[in-house]
């Protein structure tokens, strides 16, 4: 990995974990053993590594959902598996991260918001249209409407995680989410697939 690539993806680890606004470039610097300098070399200020950092986040994402989709059974495995990998990804992510970017790095929560619309909005049409094609959703399913009504619902997930007054763990919500959609477009052999992967889904811890 070259030095601009390891200052990436040291940094997104920083920012994830403690926060964008509390991480300094000293902070980076020291964390890869580097001059300021040189960090200074490869990045104008923090906003642009901070943009940068976040692209790199959204671009490996995108990676393992696409993977994702490509190796599931079914319709409903992968929304299962996607709630799995959300889940791991989220349980991560300080909930100042998400404030940070939204009131100090507009620009980049703007992309992040922009590009995982665009993603969500995809994944979760070409979904349906498997789904119904499996005979597990409703045949007569707007799935671009629903994929919005989706794609909504996770804004306000975010906003209840970046929220550290809530009451209800990530998992929770993610669960519920996911619950709350398959119930909402699923036929009765695909609630009775569904149950059965609830019952398997040990990544989902609903009783917190």
């Amino acid at each position: 990995m070259d030095v601009r690539s390891e200052i990436v993806s040291r940094s997104e680890r920083l920012f994830l974990h403690l926060g964008v606004r509390s991480v300094t470039m000293d902070d980076i610097a020291r964390e890869l053993g580097i001059s300021k300098k040189t960090l200074y070399q490869h990045f104008d200020n923090k906003d642009s590594l901070v943009e940068e950092a976040i692209r790199r986040h959204i671009d490996r994402e995108r990676e393992v959902m696409n993977r994702i989709c490509e190796i599931a059974e079914n319709a409903l495995d992968e929304i299962r598996n996607m709630g799995a990998f959300i889940t791991s990804t989220i349980e991560d992510v300080s909930a100042s991260t998400l404030y940070d970017l939204q009131k100090y790095y507009r620009k980049s929560w703007e992309l992040l918001m922009t590009r995982q619309d665009e993603h969500v909005l995809s994944c979760i049409m070409k979904n349906i249209e498997r789904g119904i094609g499996e005979g597990l959703y409703r045949s007569d399913l707007q799935a671009e409407i629903v994929a919005k009504i989706y794609a909504k619902a996770t804004y306000m997930i975010v906003d209840e995680i970046s929220n550290s007054a809530s009451r209800f763990s990530r998992r929770q919500l993610i669960w519920e989410l996911h619950n709350y959609h398959i119930h909402a477009i699923a036929t009765e052999r695909g609630l009775n697939i569904w149950k059965q992967y609830s019952g398997e889904l040990k990544y989902y811890d609903i009783k917190k």
